[in-house]
Order: structure tokens, then sequence, then C-alpha cells
């Protein structure tokens, strides 16, 4: 904990690069090296940081901020908060409380998606964008310019993860894989009988945060 505010939540940690890991907190942004955290000096809750193309990207309270040489730059949404990014080759995508915001990095042009409610997760299924809102619900694009949304039967959803080749699905009754069967979407249990909010795989090992039981692994291949 050196280096880091007393009794900081973490919203999220990211790796970065030169293996370095950024923490996301209500105090900002830290990034641990040497056994400390050193402050990246953005003064705003943070909920996601990525990396793309060896640019840092920072979804806070408010808005999209870039880090350059000269310091943080915010380059979206100013008056929202930011509560996740997703990147492809040609477009960043954005978790905004009313939906989701896509940006072209060809045309330099924004669209916007309303959705009626926050969405807190970003991740991809099948070629589709997929977004989990606040409400447990998940969002999937149609790729036809829209989104469906719909909720697991029993399950308030906290996070959709891709890891390799599967998509993962915490949720208050567990871990569960996407799968299809006869082309319709369906969830095969992983892990059950605890609330699971994040998800990493390492060395074989599938390691699952939980709502209040700590970390538990269980072995995967």
């Amino acid at each position: 904990m050196e280096g880091i505010p007393p009794k900081v939540h973490v919203n999220r940690l990211e790796a970065a690069s030169r293996s370095s890991i950024v923490a996301c907190t209500n105090h900002g942004l830290y990034s641990l090296g040497n056994g400390r955290w050193t402050d990246l000096r953005l003064p705003f809750v943070c909920y996601a940081y990525k990396e793309i193309g060896g640019i840092g990207f920072a979804a806070t309270e408010r808005g999209l901020w870039c880090r350059t040489d000269k310091g943080w730059k915010n380059i979206a949404s100013a008056e929202n908060p930011v509560y996740d990014l997703f990147a492809t080759p040609h477009f960043i995508f954005l978790a905004l409380p009313w939906g989701i915001a896509l940006y072209d990095r060809l045309t330099c042009a924004w669209e916007q998606f309303p959705l009626r409610t926050a969405i807190v997760r970003l991740a991809a299924m099948d070629g589709a964008l997929l977004g989990i809102a606040e409400s447990g619900e998940i969002a999937l694009g149609d790729l036809k310019g829209g989104f469906n949304r719909f909720r697991m039967p029993g399950n308030f959803a906290f996070n959709a993860v891709r890891l390799g080749h599967s998509l993962f699905f915490c949720t208050d009754r567990g871990l569960y894989r996407a799968a299809k069967i006869r082309s319709q979407f369906s969830l095969v249990s992983v892990s059950l009988g605890c609330p699971v909010t994040d998800v990493d795989l390492g060395k074989g090992q599938l390691h699952m945060a939980t709502l209040n039981e700590g970390i538990q692994t269980i072995p995967w291949t």
C-alpha cells in the first residue's frame, strides 16, 4: 500500500505497459512499480484504464482522458462519467450513464446509442458489442446498428470478461461461460455458490474475485 492513499477504494486493476499494474481508484490513477504506487496525477474518480497503441486512456467521472507528453487531456464526454471503454482498430466505444457512444477513428465522428440505462462494462461477443447495465441486464448489439436488452433468468450480471476464446459472465449466482447451442445464446455454469465480480486466467487457473469470500481459484484448461 506504500504510495497510495489510506482507505482508498479501488474500482479496477488494469495491466499496463512494461508489465506494470494501474489501479483505478476514487482518488485517481496509480501505477505499481518497485513495490510502491506512483500517482499518475489524474485527480478524478477513475473507473477503467486501457492502453491503445501505446497511449493510455482513462475512463473517469469527468469523461475520457488521454495521457500525452504534456500531461492528461480530456478528449470526450467531459460532462458525463465514462465507466468503461472498448477499442477495436477502427472504433472506440464508451460506456456512459445513458447508453453507449461510438467514436470512428477514421472519420473522427461520434455516434450515440441511447439505452435509457447506465452501461458499466463493455466486451465483445461473436463480432457484436456487448454491454453490462447497472441493472444487471445485458445489452447485445444486433449488428444492424441497434442493441437488444435482456436479463439472464435469475441472474444479475456484474461483469463480462473475455479470456482467450471464452467469454465469462460474472453474476450474483456465480461464474458462467457464454456458449451457443443450436445458434442460441446460452450460459454454461463454471462455478456457483457466491457472487463473482471479476475473473482472470493465469497458469491454468481461473482466479475469481468474489463479493464476500475473497479470491477463489479453480483449475481451467
